[in-house]
């Protein structure tokens, strides 16, 4: 628990506004988040009112895995199925917090896990009714989700925990250190903390956490060589494209509102150069993909929905479905990481440069800030900062071919020095489960 007056009456207060305030202002909200379909499919079921998995009072405590989102969840297959490997007889858990996050959770990981759930709020009910029905001998976060109420939880039950990719932001680190008293103890709370890199090592050991909990730095994210596709399930996926043979095509995944126009503009302009290139087109937001087709509709542009295509050779394809990208991205002559020319922090550069293929983004990488840095350092990359630089370096790396797979083999060179992290990790957590008597669970 904490230790002094100042963290114990933070820890109160934020309990006592969480607890009686957020509930009634719910209670106001109701009518507007149910006009989400994201919000009313999470909203009971982060309240508890959901179907856990079976209770397996009989067999051993399961290991807890927690992903906030896509992001994070893709972040941890690999963990997840090196661990699923090891674990015996004991169950392994998942959870997330969002509808897309869990759309994924179940595509990539619905045959490694025993049990999908939602995360609670962070209300006493909530997370009080779910650590009693899932009783975990182990909880490991994945790279952020930082509640005070559920680790003081976890505080109290014993229950020791992981964080593992672990980052801060610049705006989470500010909010963080104003609020010390209160996130402190909380992130004291992890036994082991792995952080992304030595800048948010540094960061963690500014808030107070012990030098002795972090661990090597590790990124999870630049581990995952072995997740990769088959080139037989690459083949069979371009085919079903029904692209020109021998055409160029370019890749735009995760994209944001605001960005898909600045794609259209700049896809139109390499059209004058090259007229067989093809787009694909890889929304952040899937259910955006109607709209994005009529966008492109507005052009002399053969578009066509990915879950669609039923005629050959289409200038455009917008991608509906979840879970393609990374295997899109393997069709690749020059691929663009959104979330980058607008204010969204950046997406994850890896995928690209896991197939050798040569990569551009845009300016605010601010989600991604050591990879980016170490993919432009190995030459893996190149960062633009508007549409007209996106433009000159694509039209530049279509007619240098060899430039392009330079590119991209520096970048598949840096994400080959990096294989191994998640074996070493799992490694860690199978020793730590080996070693380590459970604690004892008290229903609180």
């Amino acid at each position: 628990m904490p230790s002094s007056l100042g963290q114990r009456l933070a820890l109160a207060s934020y309990r006592l506004i969480v607890n009686l305030m957020v509930p009634l202002a719910g209670l106001v909200a109701l009518p507007f988040l149910f006009l989400s379909i994201k919000r009313r499919k999470t909203l009971f079921q982060r309240l508890g009112w959901q179907t856990y998995p079976p209770d397996l009072q009989a067999q051993a405590r399961p290991v807890w895995v927690h992903a906030l989102s896509v992001g994070e969840t893709l972040s941890a297959v690999n963990l997840i199925k090196q661990i699923s490997g090891q674990l015996h007889d004991r169950p392994l858990y998942l959870s997330v917090s969002t509808l897309s996050g869990y759309a994924i959770a179940r595509e990539k990981l619905g045959q490694e896990v025993d049990g999908l759930f939602y995360f609670p709020y962070d209300l006493e009910i909530s997370i009080r009714t779910c650590l009693n029905r899932i009783r975990p001998v182990l909880f490991i976060l994945i790279e952020t989700d930082i509640w005070p109420g559920f680790l003081a939880q976890l505080r109290c039950r014993r229950i020791p925990c992981f964080l593992l990719n672990a980052r801060l932001s610049p705006q989470s680190f500010s909010l963080y250190s104003n609020l010390l008293p209160l996130f402190q103890p909380a992130f004291n709370t992890f036994h082991w903390v792995y952080p992304q890199s030595e800048r948010e090592a540094a960061r963690f050991l500014a808030l107070g956490v012990h030098p002795a909990k972090i661990r090597r730095c590790a990124n999870l994210k630049l581990d995952t060589t072995e997740l990769l596709p088959s080139e037989q399930t690459i083949h069979e996926l371009k085919n079903s494209l029904n692209l020109k043979g021998g055409s160029p095509i370019f890749v735009a995944g995760s994209t944001h509102s605001g960005e898909e126009v600045i794609v259209r503009s700049v896809f139109l302009r390499l059209q004058e150069h090259y007229p067989d290139l093809a787009l694909i087109l890889v929304p952040r937001h899937p259910d955006r993909a109607k709209e994005l087709v009529a966008l492109f509709q507005q052009d002399p542009l053969n578009v066509t929905l990915f879950s669609r295509v039923n005629h050959r050779h289409p200038s455009v394809v917008v991608v509906d479905q979840m879970g393609f990208l990374s295997r899109l991205y393997a069709l690749a002559d020059v691929a663009f990481v959104g979330g980058s020319l607008v204010p969204q922090g950046g997406h994850n550069p890896i995928e690209p440069a896991c197939w050798g293929k040569p990569v551009l983004f845009g300016p605010d990488m601010r989600d991604f800030p050591d990879i980016s840095k170490w993919l432009l350092e190995s030459g893996g990359a190149i960062q633009v900062q508007d549409g007209e630089g996106l433009f000159e370096q694509t039209l530049k790396l279509l007619e240098n071919r060899e430039m392009g797979r330079t590119m991209g083999s520096q970048g598949r060179g840096l994400v080959e020095r990096h294989r191994g992290t998640t074996r070493a990790i799992v490694q860690d957590i199978i020793q730590f489960l080996g070693a380590s008597e459970t604690p004892p669970h008290t229903e609180v």
